[in-house]
């Protein structure tokens, strides 16, 4: 059975609306839970295959001089979303790869998304959906759609989501140890839909049973319609491996 205890915190962020609330939620997660906080933001830097040695050398040469620009940047950028003292963290790997990478020291990952489709996505709503698929810590996805609520009102009262096939010990576990952090309740549902627990019980977060590992039905049935259309924060938690998988 997972751990409910969280010494660190991920968040990662690029730049946008959906980033700062993500930012906020998650610092204040950190400091609730006696976790240290990371921020991260990922620039992959591609050169072309015909380069010469000379044109590569050049390339690294401004890549780390970005980095010494995007770091500060990230720094000022935190500072203004979170008062939650952060490590700032850039990586030249893909975004999905950057944020997978640093999820294996961390005990929680938080990341926002825009919900939106097709070509109009921005990098975060296509990654959080592909960080779904191969997290093995659990994932706070926090939608840029609706109202900014503060953190004590975002997490004022959990919805567990039972899902038929899947067990929620450890999402309960989870969402227990989230909510005592910020005076709020847990309550358990039935429905696939938390905007539905949402209408129903007042629930300000849902916290989903995540299998391990996870089948393509249940990321199509469940898991990316939540990333992409709840407009609560949705947390998504793994159970033990081998068990359920629908």
């Amino acid at each position: 059975m997972m751990s409910p205890d969280v010494k660190t915190v991920l968040v990662a962020v690029d730049f946008g609306e959906a980033s700062a609330r993500a930012l906020t939620l998650g610092g204040a997660l950190a400091r609730a839970l006696g976790a240290s906080l990371r921020v991260l933001h990922a620039e992959a830097l591609d050169a072309p295959p015909y380069f010469t040695r000379a044109q590569m050398e050049a390339l690294e040469r401004d890549a780390q001089e970005n980095r010494a620009r995007a770091r500060e940047y990230l720094r000022e950028y935190a500072g203004r979303h979170t008062d939650t003292p952060f490590e700032p963290l850039v990586d030249t790997r893909y975004p999905t790869d950057a944020v997978l990478h640093a999820s294996a020291d961390a005990d929680l990952v938080v990341m926002g998304t825009h919900g939106r489709r097709g070509a109009s996505r921005w990098w975060l709503g296509s990654v959080a959906e592909r960080v779904l698929r191969e997290c093995r810590v659990p994932l706070l996805v926090v939608h840029a759609a609706g109202p900014a609520l503060a953190p004590a009102s975002a997490f004022a009262s959990a919805i567990v989501v039972a899902q038929e096939g899947t067990i929620a010990d450890d999402a309960r576990q989870f969402a227990e140890r989230v909510a005592r952090g910020f005076g709020g309740h847990v309550i358990e549902g039935t429905t696939t839909d938390p905007s539905d627990a949402r209408r129903r019980a007042g629930a300000t977060w849902a916290v989903v049973p995540m299998p391990t590992p996870r089948s393509s039905h249940w990321l199509s049935r469940v898991g990316e319609p939540l990333v992409t259309g709840c407009a609560m924060p949705v947390l998504f938690v793994p159970e033990a491996e081998g068990g359920p998988t629908t």
